[in-house]
This record gives structure tokens, C-alpha cells and sequence, in this order.
């Protein structure tokens, strides 16, 4: 184990370096880069226990609009700087990423993750949330069997008041069948959530179950291996952490959603749930259920015997389902309007060739109808080298056709003087939140208007 008073010397010289280049570090920056090595050996350590066999992928950590620091990284960009063996700095502006995610970094699969998110009360749920996504990496890279979601059908998933009852009634199942210690009981909470199952495909169609089994599939055990690391590497005191976990990975399970709202970020928590129970029932189960290529729920069901019974009553979930799933139906024509009427500009880009659709947040995406998405996190467009479209944290609404990714034209607010026309030939849109570069021929300007033909 290196002195202490080695580490803080080689940190502060570290600091040194970066502090004198172009943009010096915030304390936040300078907090989580000191824990970046830290991290990549807690995970190191607790990745074969956490699931056998899983790899551990190249990161990135980064502030929006500031740094972006690269470990383990086989190939950096020739833009970011040497600070340590292992350890590259340059911007998130370069590399445009978003979010926690996975990222093609100089061609290398990379998980990432924003530490500006007011979402960590401290470093470590920040941390788990990143080997949350080296799991992805692992799964992408050694899993074939493990496909992801389509976030189209996410966007088209039925907001229908019965499923919606029957889904929560079936989360709730999901929570007991997690702290269940009665066989007896423990067989029938397992028989009421497949009956359950059954009925609600009965209602919104294979395609859809289908689509919650994918989630299930690939982010229950990146959710669950996001709670191991937690769970071991917090440190905060043992009711503290039992808080956290109850409210990070279970709560979810004990929270009434409807319609479209949160379903995603439900099927982490209840693949997270099987995983869990498995672990507490099974011996070996990870590998065998990588080496299955079955969805997750499927395998999950095939591991237990239980005769099947009947569903738990759930008239007064279908009365509230009923209620609630109607004001969120209302909500899409509120939340258009209130778009609509933004202050700014409002700049219509018209697309004659369909752009690249390089990258969206399908959890923070709504579909007003089956050609209009409002996003209010992140969209991402290209077109060849000198056309580029980057919004982070700013609404914006795409038109598109057939498919989300066949984008007609993108409509936004903006002030304007941060929008700059180019001989009538290029429009430009720069703030924290936007990059919009794209060459074209501008069809119309006044004082509230402006649209613009992209190339």
C-alpha cells in the first residue's frame, strides 16, 4: 500500500498540470478524479463476485461543459493529455456524451457516466451506477445472448388503465416474492405474478412483453450488480445504506406508475428483483442464465415448480388505474401546448436527406402521437462530417416517419441571439445546451420564425 502522503503529493502534482491548461479543475472535478483509480480496484474486486466471469470495460468520468477524464482506456484520443499511466483528460464537449451510458470512444466500447447530476448524495452511488454500466459493456461484448431493447416500441407502449392495474398490482407481488421466506407463500406470490403476466398480454400484445422481458433482461443484472457495488462500498452506516437500497432498487417496485411514465426504470427494478431472488434460492444461476439465451423472465419461471392459482383481487387498483391513467393521456396535449409556447425564437429545421440519428434518451422522450417526440434530455444528429446536431437538457421536438430514427424536421426555442445565419447558407446555434451546426439554405426569417432547409 503506497504512504498516504505519496498519494496526496501525486494527486496535488496532478493538479498542478491540469490547473494551468485551458480550463482549471472545480472542486467536484477534482473530487471525483481522485477517487477514479479507487474505483476501477473496488471493481475489479467485487466483479467476479458480483457476477461471475464479468469484464471490467475502459471509463469515462465527466462534467458537462467541463472535463472528461479517461482510465483504462486502450486507444485516447491524440486531444487528451496524459496525467498519470492510465489516466487521460479532455473534454465532454469533444467526445459529445450524455448521461450513464455506454460510448464508442476512438472506437472502444466505454461505459460513462456524468458526475454533475444532482441525483448522487455522494461519490459511491455515483460510482455504482457507473459499474452499472461496465456490466453493459460486459454484456455487449461477451453476452450475444443478451440483445437490447427497442426504444421505439417503449415510445408506442399502450397507456391502457387495466395493464397499468394489473403492472402494479404484479410490482407489488415482485416486492413480497423479494422478502418471502415461506415456501408456501413464496409459491403463490411466484403463480400470482404469471397470472398476472398472462392476463396483461392478453391486453397490450406479445410485442410489448416482449419488450419488457428485454429490459428485464439487459438491465435487471446491471441494476443489480449497481446495488452489490453499493451495498459494499458505501460508507455510510448499515441503516443508512438499507435506506438507500430500499429506496434506489426497491422502492420502485412499491411506487404506482402509470402509462408510459418511469416503465422503463420499472424493469430495472423488477429484473433487478429476479435477480436478487435467485440469488437468495439458487446456486450458479449467472452463468447458466447468460449461457441460456433465455429472457430473463422466462429462465427466472423455469427455476421454481409452483401451481397455479388465482389472482389477487385488484377491483379498487383498476378504479385509481382508471383515474390516473386518463390524466397522463390528457397530459401529451398539455405538455405539446406548453411547448408550443416557449419564449425565443422558434427555428424549424426541415431535412431533405434523412439525418444520422445518432443518439436520444428513450426514458426522457415522449411520443405526443406516431410521428412527434418531444426529448428533454438529449438528441443527437448528424449529417456527414460538417452537420452536426447536439442538444443536451433543452426541449425539442422531432417529426418523423415510419420509424423514430426517419426524422422529417426538428422544431426548438431559442434566444436569438444565439443564432447566427452564414450567407443565408449555414445556421449555427451555440449554448450549453446546444451545438447546431448544418449547412443548408434558409427558407424563411422574422422577428418569431425562422426555417431553415438542411442539407
Amino acid at each position: 500500500m503506497r504512504p498516504a502522503k505519496f498519494l496526496i503529493l501525486a494527486f496535488l502534482s496532478v493538479f498542478s498540470q491540469i490547473s494551468t491548461g485551458q480550463n482549471s479543475l472545480l472542486s467536484i472535478d477534482s473530487l471525483y478524479l481522485n477517487k477514479i483509480e479507487g474505483f476501477y480496484k473496488n471493481a475489479d474486486q467485487i466483479r467476479s463476485s458480483a457476477w461471475p466471469g464479468m469484464t471490467l470495460s475502459p471509463i469515462c468520468i465527466f462534467r458537462k461543459n467541463g472535463p472528461a477524464f479517461l482510465y483504462n482506456h486502450p486507444n485516447p484520443p491524440e486531444s487528451f493529455k496524459k496525467l498519470r499511466d492510465n489516466l487521460y483528460m479532455g473534454t465532454q464537449a469533444e467526445l459529445q456524451i450524455s448521461g450513464a451510458t455506454q460510448a464508442q470512444i476512438n472506437g472502444v466500447l466505454t461505459a460513462i457516466n456524468g458526475y454533475d447530476s444532482p441525483n448522487y448524495s455522494c461519490p459511491e452511488e455515483y460510482f455504482a451506477e457507473l459499474f452499472h454500466e461496465t456490466h453493459h459493456v460486459h454484456q455487449i461484448t461477451n453476452v450475444p445472448g443478451i440483445k437490447p431493447d427497442n426504444p421505439v416500441v417503449l415510445l408506442l407502449y399502450p397507456e391502457n388503465f387495466k395493464n397499468d392495474a394489473l403492472k402494479i398490482a404484479e410490482q407489488k407481488l415482485f416486492y413480497s416474492l423479494c422478502f418471502c421466506d415461506n415456501e408456501k407463500e413464496f409459491n403463490k406470490l411466484l403463480s400470482q405474478i404469471n397470472n398476472i403476466r398472462d392476463k396483461r398480454k392478453a391486453i397490450i400484445g406479445e410485442k410489448f412483453l416482449d419488450y419488457e422481458k428485454d429490459v428485464e433482461s439487459l438491465e435487471g443484472p446491471a441494476f443489480y450488480c449497481q446495488s452489490l457495488y453499493y451495498k459494499e462500498y458505501a460508507p455510510a452506516g448499515n441503516s443508512l445504506k438499507d435506506n438507500y437500497i430500499q429506496k434506489e432498487f426497491f422502492g420502485v417496485l412499491n411506487t404506482p406508475y402509470y402509462g408510459r411514465n418511469n416503465l422503463r426504470y420499472r424493469h430495472l427494478a423488477s429484473g433487478m428483483a429476479m435477480c436478487y431472488i435467485l440469488d437468495k434460492h439458487k446456486d450458479n444461476w449467472k452463468e447458466e442464465y447468460y449461457s441460456s439465451e433465455m429472457k430473463l423472465y422466462d429462465f427466472f419461471i423455469s427455476q421454481f415448480e409452483f401451481e397455479e392459482t388465482i389472482s389477487p383481487e385488484i377491483e379498487i387498483d383498476f378504479a385509481i388505474s382508471k383515474f390516473q391513467t386518463q390524466i397522463l393521456i390528457d397530459n401529451h396535449t398539455r405538455n405539446l401546448d406548453k411547448f408550443y409556447n416557449q419564449n425565443g425564437v422558434k427555428v424549424i429545421l426541415e431535412f431533405k436527406k434523412t439525418p444520422q440519428f445518432r443518439s436520444f434518451d428513450p426514458m426522457h422522450a415522449e411520443a405526443i402521437n406516431d410521428s412527434l417526440v418531444l426529448h428533454s434530455t438529449l438528441l443527437k444528429l448528424q449529417g456527414g462530417e460538417n452537420n452536426e446536431l447536439f442538444i443536451t437538457g433543452w426541449p425539442v421536438a422531432t417529426y418523423y416517419f415510419n420509424q423514430i430514427w426517419h426524422v422529417k424536421s426538428v422544431v426548438l426555442f431559442v434566444p436569438e441571439n444565439e443564432i447566427e445565419i452564414f450567407e443565408n447558407s449555414r445556421i449555427a446555434i451555440k449554448n450549453d445546451n446546444l451545438l447546431i451546426n448544418w449547412e443548408g439554405a434558409l427558407y424563411n426569417k422574422d422577428k418569431n420564425e425562422i426555417v431553415f432547409d438542411c442539407n
